[in-house]
This record gives structure tokens, sequence and C-alpha cells, in this order.
């Protein structure tokens, strides 16, 4: 059993939890050290910028799902976008074109719908990357002026914006 002798006298196993990383124990008490405090900020960007990164990168992975499906379906566009600008060529239907008419569904409706459904996964991952990069630009400007409660604050909004979207895939 330990006896703490005086107040605010503390053994090394009592001590309290230093409120950082950047924090050294000097005098009886945890004071912010300039040079662990820089170093700190630095590991603590990069935390942060890993997590964004990994959800933004789940959440890719989720939209765009299987990476040769992702192809397949980027050739579709591709295929669909030629019969469009050849307008719409009745004995000229591309095959990624001419597997989606079904049910009375004309090739120029299934080109169609498969441009939009391309416009749509684009614009999606447009939409997380700017997520992404935006967040990841906040929280280096919070850290640079030290404020490391806003960064992780931005951090954590972005991560529950994208964990919606994750949701919506």
């Amino acid at each position: 059993m330990k006896v703490i002798q005086e107040l605010h006298h503390y053994d090394d196993e009592l001590r309290p939890a230093p409120p950082s990383a950047a924090h050294i124990w000097e005098d009886g008490r945890w004071v912010l050290s300039e040079g662990n405090s820089a170093e700190w900020l630095r590991i603590e960007g990069e935390r942060l910028c890993a997590k964004v990164d990994a959800a933004a990168d789940g959440a890719r992975r989720a939209l765009a799902g299987d990476s040769l499906r992702a192809l397949e379906y980027q050739q579709a566009a591709r295929e669909a976008q030629a019969f469009k600008d050849e307008g719409y060529p009745k004995k000229a239907v591309p095959l990624a074109v001419s597997a989606g008419v079904v049910k009375g569904r004309t090739a120029r409706q299934a080109a169609e719908q498969i441009l939009a459904k391309a416009a749509e996964f684009d614009s999606n991952l447009l939409a997380l990357r700017e997520l992404r990069l935006k967040a990841k630009a906040q929280i280096h400007a919070h850290l640079a002026k030290g404020k490391a409660d806003f960064a992780t604050k931005a951090a954590d909004d972005v991560l529950a914006v994208i964990r919606e979207l994750r949701l919506q895939a």
C-alpha cells in the first residue's frame, strides 16, 4: 500500500494520467512541453487523417463493390456513351447495352439507364473524395493552430457523414 506523504506529492505509480502525450511531469504537475507538443500534434494529425482515409476507403469499397465489377460497369458506361454519341443506331447496339434490353425496355432506355447509374456512381465517388480531402485540410489547419480538440471534432464530423454514405450504398 502506497501512502502519499503530503498533498500533491505523487509516487510514480499514483501520478495522475497526463492530459496528452505532449505533457511532461515537472515540479509535481503535468506541464505542456513545446518540443513534445509539435511532435504530438504531427502524430495526432497523421492518426486523424488515417482514420478519415480508412473510413473513406471502406465507403468507396461499399459504393464500388468488387473491383472487377466496377471495371465491368465502367466498360458498359463507355459503350453506352459511344452508342448515344452515334445516335442510338438500332443495328449497332453494343453487347453491354443489349444485355439491359429486357421487359420492353429499348436499347436507348438501357443505355440511358447505364449512363445515369454511371453518373450517380461518379458523383458519389467525387463527393466522398471531396469530403475526405476537405476534412484532412481542416484537421491540418486546426492542428497548425494547436487546436487538437477542433481537429478531432472535424474528423468525427466527417466520419459520421461517411458512415451515412456507406449505409446508403
